[in-house]
């Protein structure tokens, strides 16, 4: 039973739209990228009557089964022209979310026949951008970031922002197919670039039809088996490690790396960015949420830092954190307030705040210390820009580092302090290289409440 109901809650269970809303989004930018740079330039040569596929082999093409093309071998110029400029009204509709299905199936329709008149120019990315839009065609992705949505809710039309989970699973579903099955053929003796010999990166970096740069041409190519080895590992796990949520986002975050070095060092058109685009429907709609600063029903989306107001070293990355806030979706707490932190963080003792900075996230979850900065990273543009160091804070290895760098930082930051007040003095001092058990935090108590009840005195006699 318990089975089955689990069955039907994969497929069939509402999710959120969020995460279909950034999968269409960044489809249509690809899909932009890719009419607007590579079939604008060379429609004629590409595609057209007198062009690289000669009509006597399109029309023995396009009669095998399942093969079409709104396209023949006879289309003139202009209408190959209208056929573009179709395409890339589908792909600013998705963009902005106007019309959003029609342009989805559109956008399939036209680029599957352009696909189908000259299949001699297609990789992997070309082939996945259209999957891609197939999926897109069956989600109802309109339902968050759109225009669609705006207008609809205009004309009194007030949409839930969820969806059913079947097309965003048959899409999760191909992409961990797609990684099993390369790491599979890669796994077959034999195979140029060996895979299992560890020579495939170090060779596809020599390759000089698809290689950006010949910077590593010259490097042995014994460098580059940890990344083969690590890169193949990677791919036949993909799906068991998205599948279970702790081991995910390593999973996303590891992928996201590979592919951004694939693009910087190899000439691989939209492959990248295609595949990336399904990575977002493995995200939280939560952590999407945080990002755009907006929930679904409109409400402004804040993260509460509760940090030790009494402490210098706290007090700098407090107002550091500020500097970086440029959307202003921080909202910073006295972990002294104890009525306040205690309503907010339940569960959390005073002696647990005081090892470690806490971020409470609104879905109500909350994370401390290393997870904290590393929780506050997709609210902060800085590191939208610098993305490697966030993709960096998820893997295995380098957020155990940041977490014994955190706490050998709040366990010694007395070391690092200058005050300026007498209170600051005596706080770090029961802090400094002491466990926090009952009687310290006592005694942080008792100080902190003569600090609150002098601040009082110290403004009356002021004024």
């Amino acid at each position: 039973m318990r089975l089955g109901r689990g069955f039907l809650d994969f497929w069939f269970a509402r999710l959120e739209a969020e995460p279909a809303a950034a999968f269409r989004v960044t489809l249509g930018c690809v899909l932009m990228f890719d009419v607007g740079v590579t079939f604008l330039p060379h429609l004629d040569q590409w595609f057209g009557p007198q062009g690289l596929y000669e009509a006597g082999e399109l029309d023995w093409w396009l009669a095998q089964p399942g093969r079409w093309s709104l396209l023949d071998a006879h289309s003139d110029l202009a209408a190959l022209r209208w056929a573009a400029v179709g395409l890339m009204v589908a792909a600013y509709g998705l963009i902005f979310g106007l019309g959003t299905r029609l342009c989805a199936l559109a956008a399939f329709v036209l680029l599957t026949s352009f696909h189908h008149r000259n299949p001699n120019i297609l990789n992997a990315g070309d082939i996945l951008l259209r999957s891609g839009l197939f999926y897109l065609a069956l989600m109802p992705s309109w339902r968050a970031w759109s225009l669609d949505r705006l207008l609809g809710r205009r004309l009194g039309w007030h949409a839930a922002p969820l969806l059913k989970a079947w097309p965003v699973r048959l899409a999760q579903i191909q992409l961990c197919l797609l990684y099993l099955f390369t790491g599979i053929e890669k796994c077959r003796p034999g195979l140029e670039g060996d895979w299992l010999s560890g020579d495939a990166v170090g060779r596809s970096l020599r390759f000089v039809t698809i290689a950006r740069v010949d910077w590593f041409s010259g490097l042995p190519l014994w460098l580059g088996a940890p990344v083969t080895w690590l890169t193949l590992a990677w791919e036949l796990a993909f799906g068991l490690l998205v599948l279970w949520q702790r081991t995910r986002p390593a999973a996303l975050a590891f992928g996201v790396l590979v592919h951004a070095g694939i693009f910087a060092t190899m000439e691989v058109t939209h492959f990248s960015f295609t595949i990336l685009a399904f990575y977002w429907l493995f995200v939280p709609a939560s952590v999407l949420m945080d990002m755009r600063g907006q929930s679904s029903n409109g409400e402004r989306r804040l993260l509460r830092v509760f940090y030790d107001t009494m402490c210098p070293v706290c007090n700098r990355a407090r107002r550091t954190l500020q500097r970086l806030d440029w959307l202003g979706r921080l909202k910073f707490e006295d972990l002294h307030d104890r009525p306040l932190c205690e309503a907010a963080l339940p569960g959390v003792t005073y002696a647990d705040q005081l090892r470690a900075m806490y971020v409470l996230r609104p879905d109500g979850r909350h994370f401390a210390g290393f997870d904290a900065l590393r929780a506050l990273m997709p609210v902060l543009p800085l590191f939208w820009m610098l993305w490697p160091l966030w993709m960096l804070a998820w893997l295995p290895g380098f957020s155990h580092l940041g977490r014994a760098l955190y706490r050998y930082i709040a366990r010694n930051r007395f070391r690092y302090a200058s005050c300026d007040s007498e209170v600051c003095s005596l706080h770090l001092k029961l802090l400094a290289g002491r466990e926090m058990d009952d009687e310290v935090v006592r005694q942080v108590v008792a100080l902190h409440e003569r600090f609150s009840k002098s601040r009082p005195q110290a403004a009356a006699s002021g004024s």
